[in-house]
């Protein structure tokens, strides 16, 4: 089974424009919708779209808490477990034109109890289960957590599966995970140190010889980069006509998991992991299964 954790999930609220935005004045959007957000939840619905089952763990609270499960329950091969919190959970706005501008807010307070009440969600965890923990922190929850978790996933012998901006080279050495997917900007804050697509390699290797057991690196246009003890590869692909990059990460981390799921070996599963993702640069929308199958075609995985 997979698990995803997500800390700080939302209702996002996007809202087209149909002109440039302008500061201080009165605008109409042509179109505006509601989606469930946060990045743990997006790689399970991905997920559900190649008929992976997962079960996402999460907090929920309030009005906005009620519409996130309701929309989460209508999700075939998801279960929901929630723990429920006393304040309302966040709003993001995203506004889109030429371009897209987010604004995301900061999220709910989450007391050490419901903290605990989250790990109490994964007491039928079983070896070689997978556990994501996507995402940003919300307020009250911190490395901490992640620790207790990786812990809990380390005695049972399941695997855990990163893609948390806040941890540092010394958190990660300790909590040893499965696998992180970091990209060059968060490969850079990970070692407090100026990263680029030059001497990223050095900086993965590091992390390899401190415990981590597989890392995915994404770097944009070029492609991405995967390491592990005994495996390299430089992931390389097509030129898309790039829509949005929000969600790409996700993709690409769904699909490489749901590869390994099924027992495919790395590097097939990385080879779906760039092709989900260079899908998902070309649309809004979750990734159609189909397409990811035919951007596979023209991916190209190469040992280094």
């Amino acid at each position: 089974m997979i698990y995803t954790i997500t800390f700080n999930p939302s209702m996002d609220y996007f809202v087209h424009l149909p002109m440039s935005f302008a500061e201080g004045s009165i605008m109409r959007s042509d179109k505006s919708y509601i989606r469930v957000g946060g990045k743990g939840i997006n790689i399970s619905a991905t997920l559900a779209g190649v008929r992976v089952p997962s079960k996402i763990l999460t907090f929920l609270g309030g009005s906005i808490g009620n519409f996130i499960e309701k929309e989460l329950s209508s999700i075939e091969n998801v279960e929901l477990r929630k723990v429920e919190i006393e304040e309302e959970n966040r709003i993001n706005v995203k506004i889109r034109n030429s371009v897209e501008s987010a604004i995301n807010a900061e999220g709910p307070t989450v007391s050490a109890k419901h903290q605990e009440e989250l790990l109490g969600l994964l007491d039928d965890l079983k070896k070689d289960d997978y556990v994501v923990i996507s995402g940003s922190y919300t307020k009250g929850v911190g490395t901490d957590l992640v620790y207790r978790i990786g812990e809990l996933v380390k005695k049972v012998g399941a695997k855990l599966i990163m893609d948390v901006p806040n941890l540092k080279f010394n958190d990660l050495g300790k909590i040893k995970p499965f696998l992180i997917k970091p990209n060059i900007e968060e490969l850079a804050y990970i070692f407090e140190e100026e990263v680029n697509k030059e001497n990223y390699r050095e900086y993965i290797d590091k992390l390899i010889d401190a415990g981590v057991e597989n890392v995915l690196l994404s770097i944009g246009a070029p492609g991405s980069y995967f390491a592990s003890k005994d495996e390299k590869y430089r992931v390389s692909g097509p030129q898309i006509k790039v829509v949005s990059t929000v969600g790409c990460g996700d993709s690409m981390l769904a699909y490489t998991l749901s590869r390994l799921y099924v027992g495919d070996d790395k590097k097939k599963a990385i080879l779906f992991g760039e092709a989900a993702g260079r899908v998902k640069a070309g649309s809004r929308e979750l990734v159609d299964p189909a397409d990811v199958v035919k951007m596979t075609k023209e991916i190209v995985v190469e040992e280094v």
